[in-house]
């Protein structure tokens, strides 16, 4: 009895680990979401079953890429004024070189009309020189790149009523005038305002258009700024961690009333912020 005992015992630790060493390798995956995107969305890349790293480019631009459960990630803004058509995305994994084509497609915004008085729209010598002046001190801060500062998903500095949405083409005195490239939020004279996540706080300043003015640089290229503040309560350079208040809502600048301008670049991108904080990041 204790031989043939011994016999079936040997034959079900053999049989174990051949059925083991049957399991395959699942096979890497790029996923885009949203299937779709258009001029103002942002796309998110994931690729599945890597053990990374992972580089890539979006129409020659950098990609980067960040570890999320068991998946790398990166965020792709398309710049509000991007032509419709498609473009090369390139990503490089274990060794491989792989390259799709993106389509970015018509994306249709709806159109506001304001009346406001002729000084704040049909601007002075002096004021355009110094709106000119003003522009491109915050256009040298989109292209720097710093390190990841982010870290999970991104909140929202201030909850409250859309009052205009990102990508609204406004006519002010009926005078065509840029893009909205943010969110109007309402809001009271002296509510809050949080950092979405953590960042340092590149700009802090009296602007002639957005009045008291903050930018945070988040890193990889990711920035959101406020605007129309009553009141900043922090200084540039300073480190900022997301949920901390940052400054006050207000009416400064060209505003007609109380409320929180927020927006979002990506990579120099302006993109809908409240894109950014819908997205799954961790």
């Amino acid at each position: 009895m204790r031989a043939i005992f011994f016999t079936l015992l040997i034959s079900v630790v053999c049989f174990f680990p051949g059925t083991a060493s049957a399991a395959a390798p699942q096979k890497v995956r790029v996923v885009l979401s949203p299937k779709k995107v258009g001029p103002g969305d942002l796309l998110l890349i994931t690729v599945k079953n890597t053990s990374g790293p992972v580089e890539g480019t979006f129409d020659g631009k950098k990609l980067y890429f960040n570890p999320a459960q068991k998946a790398f990630k990166a965020l792709v803004g398309i710049d509000l004024f991007t032509e419709p058509r498609k473009y090369i995305l390139e990503i490089e994994y274990d060794g491989k070189k792989i390259q799709r084509s993106v389509r970015v497609s018509k994306k249709a915004y709806p159109i506001q009309h304001l009346t406001l008085p002729k000084g704040m729209v049909e601007l002075s010598p002096e004021n355009e020189a110094r709106a000119e002046q003003e522009q491109k001190k915050t256009a040298a801060i989109w292209p720097n790149q710093t390190d990841r500062m982010w870290a999970g998903n991104f909140m929202n500095p201030r909850e409250g009523e859309i009052v205009t949405k990102f990508g609204v083409k406004r006519f002010m005195n009926s005078i065509p005038k840029n893009p909205h490239t943010g969110v109007d939020v309402s809001a009271n004279e002296g509510d809050e305002v949080y950092a979405p996540n953590s960042g340092v706080v590149t700009l802090v300043d009296d602007l002639y258009y957005s009045g008291n003015s903050i930018v945070l640089d988040h890193g990889q290229g990711i920035y959101t700024m406020f605007f129309h503040l009553s009141k900043t309560l922090v200084v540039q350079g300073q480190q900022v961690k997301k949920g901390e208040v940052i400054g006050l809502v207000g009416s400064t600048g060209r505003s007609t009333g109380a409320h929180l301008h927020w927006g979002a670049r990506v990579q120099g991108a302006r993109v809908d912020p409240l894109e950014l904080i819908k997205l799954k990041l961790d």
